[in-house]
């Protein structure tokens, strides 16, 4: 878990500096063009590999809403609640991608990115007249899989880890005078889950996947839990509709003071992917 970083009112106006949201984007880009090369590397050495290895690599479309709580500083319990209008409204760039490759005997790797630079502005908590606040939300996750092959279909084993990556630009005006608050949070969580994909016929498959982590280790609980179907298209692409839902409960500092942040929100929503098999 890395240490948080906190700039007040004061100190953003003598010494300007980035917004947590786009120190958040820069690695945004360098964590996903980081991705897009690992992948490009494995096709590259996929003809001397062909026979034992089989990669499959999946762009993705979420419709996400956003619920839970934030807190920030001294800017507590702040409700979260963004739908899928809300977040395309203030959407200013997204990427997601997952990239897997699976050995012959079973044992593989499978990388996941996503991140959503949301850049307007939102209502925020009870007492304060007015909250502007600018998020960012990135997550990357890397898990060794294992697969074990029956009559009806497959079942995958997973564990690794989960990055999350948050920034958050809060402007409030209260009662009592304006806030600022910038927060920049990133922690490692740790994973465990299944996937099951059993066959429905020759070209539909249905998918259900579920994990847990975090458990005290960086945040108190994470967990993920996706299910739908798959249409195998052809021999080399298919198709995912999927409602997928993703959930953390992290907090750090104390509470009241300027140290203090907590983030439990739930992601969730529809998501359409295209797969390819290579």
């Amino acid at each position: 878990m890395y240490e948080s970083r906190y700039r007040d009112a004061e100190h953003m106006e003598l010494f300007p500096r980035m917004k947590m949201r786009d120190i958040g984007l820069m690695r945004a880009s360098i964590t996903l063009s980081s991705l897009v090369v690992a992948v490009l590397s494995l096709l590259v050495s996929r003809t001397a590999v062909a026979d034992d290895w089989n990669f499959v690599i999946a762009p993705y479309l979420l419709v996400p809403t956003i619920t839970g709580d934030a807190s920030l500083g001294r800017v507590d319990n702040a409700e979260v609640d963004l739908s899928g209008a809300d977040i395309f409204k203030s959407l200013q760039l997204g990427a997601m991608l997952q990239g897997e490759a699976r050995h012959a005997s079973g044992y593989g790797v499978l990388l996941n990115y996503a991140f959503m630079d949301l850049g307007n502005d939102f209502s925020g908590p009870r007492g304060y007249t007015n909250v502007d606040t600018d998020v960012f939300q990135g997550i990357l996750e890397g898990f060794a899989t294992r697969r074990f092959e029956y009559s009806g279909g497959v079942v995958d084993g997973y564990g690794g880890v989960r990055w999350w990556d948050i920034g958050i630009d809060v402007d409030a005006s209260t009662p009592l005078g304006d806030v600022s608050y910038s927060r920049d949070v990133d922690w490692v969580d740790p994973v465990i889950g299944a996937r099951w994909m059993p066959r429905l016929s020759d070209a539909f498959r249905l998918l259900l996947q579920g994990d847990v982590g975090g458990v005290g280790a960086a945040s108190k609980f994470t967990w993920c839990a996706q299910g739908g179907v798959i249409w195998d298209a052809s021999g080399t692409t298919s198709i995912t509709l999927l409602y997928k839902a993703l959930g953390v409960d992290y907090e750090s500092g104390t509470r009241g003071t300027s140290s203090y942040f907590e983030y439990n929100t739930i992601t969730q929503g529809p998501l359409l992917g295209l797969v390819f098999r290579l």
